[in-house]
């Protein structure tokens, strides 16, 4: 038969109520954990505020005094708590019996139930003899064959209860022995289920394509690529999808370059395929058949028919668009400007002449452009020189300027400087015709400059006074200007010396000009 021994080695522990005092070794006897209650005395400390008599020194009228302060003192309480502890005690092991307190250890063998298809052997020490797969005294117990060697399994090993089994990874099976693994060829089957090309790899598989096509979201079904899609197929006009193949065409007018791809403007003129009457002028992508002067285009768009009608002076109606002078021409109306204007882009509109930007002014420092003409100007602290052109030192002048000063003209009139040329460009062509009864009249133009200030009034434009004089600036003994302190300058004293430069223009002094024309016509 069958003996089961115990050896037990956590000490001596006394067995309340069995009798049994276990001194170690003794056989067939196995320790058993159980919850016992345990109770505690816990210390709980509290606090108190008491009131307590203190003598100090250093009073206010004595030296010593009593005093009250309050103190806080301490004391311990226990509670009682309980706690959950595990112990262990000392039992028979399965299958084994004590039949006298005073034996040592377990020594009669019990096989009265044995589990899970065990039986009981027979003999003198009957134990359970347990199926394969269990295990203990009684078969209690299940074997657990995956802790050794993973129960032989090439994958993953699955215990249950009384055996286990193998299992492979996805994409693999089982071979005949149930424990080692093979792959799964997917493609085998329905060519995995793919539309096209299965391609089978160890422990999975994938689908391929044709050439124009791509694979769908699905991994399985393939779907035509349209390449027209993409860049427009990189063709530069018209993209074809020509069984997954880009086929570049051009628009009517153009023609494939050899690159097969890019479009060339084809010129119906140069080639002779316009057809064109007379002339013809060649577009991007098509072309214009033009008639000569007496011809107008038929509603082909090619033929030209002479014009059988009177011929109209093209510059009578709205003076031909022209924005000055208008000349009739078999092509139409051919417009020009007078003296001082551009003819514009269009050929019609008359802009004027910018002389300060062209450098045909004669300005030494600024220059101001008007309509039909321009006017010299000069910086702070100079003086316009007589030509109009040049620009002279104010303080070099001074004393001329003095001795200049006069009337002119009216006692009423007294100029605060010279008089200085505005350049003026004029045409006399709009005043008369063209025509031959015409060729003597003679035009002159007269030019008077003056420059005028009255009932002391000062400034470019004589419009400031002294009672406009800026940063304690007082008006000067002539009346012509505010005498500043140091620090400011201007006309009126609020430029600061400090802050001028000659690249910017609020340090520039401009002079505005009156002027008239006298023109006789004889």
């Amino acid at each position: 038969g069958w003996m089961v021994i115990c050896w037990a080695c956590f000490g001596c522990v006394f067995l309340h109520g069995r009798g049994l005092n276990w001194m170690g070794f003794e056989p067939n006897v196995c320790p058993e954990q159980e919850l016992a209650m345990v109770g505690h005395r816990q210390p709980c400390v509290q606090a108190f505020i008491r009131t307590t008599k203190i003598w100090k020194q250093d009073c206010a009228v004595e030296r010593w005094c009593l005093r009250y302060e309050r103190r806080t003192s301490y004391y311990t309480i226990y509670k009682q708590t309980h706690s959950i502890k595990h112990h262990t005690v000392f039992k028979c092991c399965p299958g084994w019996s004590r039949k006298n307190d005073d034996e040592a250890g377990c020594l009669h063998s019990v096989c009265s139930v044995c589990f899970n298809g065990g039986k009981c052997s027979e003999g003198i020490s009957p134990v359970c003899q347990c199926s394969l797969g269990f295990q203990g005294p009684r078969c209690q117990y299940d074997v657990n064959e995956c802790s050794t060697e993973n129960g032989g399994c090439q994958g993953q090993c699955c215990n249950t209860i009384g055996s286990f089994y193998c299992k492979c990874p996805v994409g693999q099976k089982l071979g005949e022995d149930r424990r080692s693994c093979e792959d799964i060829d997917e493609c085998a089957v329905k060519n995995g289920g793919c539309q096209h090309t299965c391609m089978n790899i160890l422990d999975s598989y994938h689908c391929e394509c044709d050439a124009a096509h791509r694979l769908h979201a699905d991994g399985h079904t393939c779907i035509e690529i349209d390449p027209c899609e993409n860049g427009n197929g990189g063709c530069l006009h018209i993209c074809q999808n020509e069984n997954g193949f880009a086929k570049c065409q051009c628009y009517s007018g153009y023609s494939l370059s050899a690159d097969g791809k890019s479009c060339t403007d084809v010129d119906e003129c140069a080639e002779g395929t316009s057809r064109c009457t007379h002339l013809c002028m060649n577009t991007l992508g098509s072309f214009a058949c033009i008639c000569n002067p007496g011809f107008e285009l038929g509603r082909d768009g090619r033929q030209c028919y002479r014009i059988e009608m009177e011929i109209v002076n093209s510059c009578e109606d709205n003076n031909g668009g022209c924005s000055h002078h208008c000349e009739h021409s078999t092509k139409g109306p051919l417009c020009s400007c007078n003296q001082g204007y551009l003819l514009d882009f269009d050929e019609k509109t008359c802009i004027d002449l910018d002389e300060c930007e062209t450098g045909d002014a004669c300005c030494s420092q600024f220059c101001i452009n008007y309509v039909r003409g321009y006017e010299c100007s000069c910086k702070a602290g100079f003086r316009l020189s007589l030509d109009g052109c040049g620009c002279d030192d104010e303080d070099e002048l001074e004393e001329e300027d003095e001795e200049e000063l006069e009337i002119v003209g009216s006692p009423d009139l007294r100029f605060r400087r010279p008089p200085q040329l505005l350049h003026f460009s004029t045409s006399l062509s709009s005043f008369y015709d063209d025509d031959d009864d015409n060729e003597d009249i003679r035009g002159e133009l007269a030019l008077v400059h003056r420059v005028v200030c009255l009932s002391d009034m000062f400034g470019s434009d004589c419009s400031l006074s002294c009672s406009d004089c800026m940063n304690r600036g007082n008006c000067n003994s002539n009346n012509t200007g505010c005498d500043c302190p140091p620090g400011w300058t201007g006309i009126i004293c609020n430029e600061s010396e400090y802050c001028t430069s000659d690249n910017h223009p609020e340090d520039f002094q401009l002079t505005l000009h009156i002027f008239s024309f006298n023109i006789n016509i004889t």
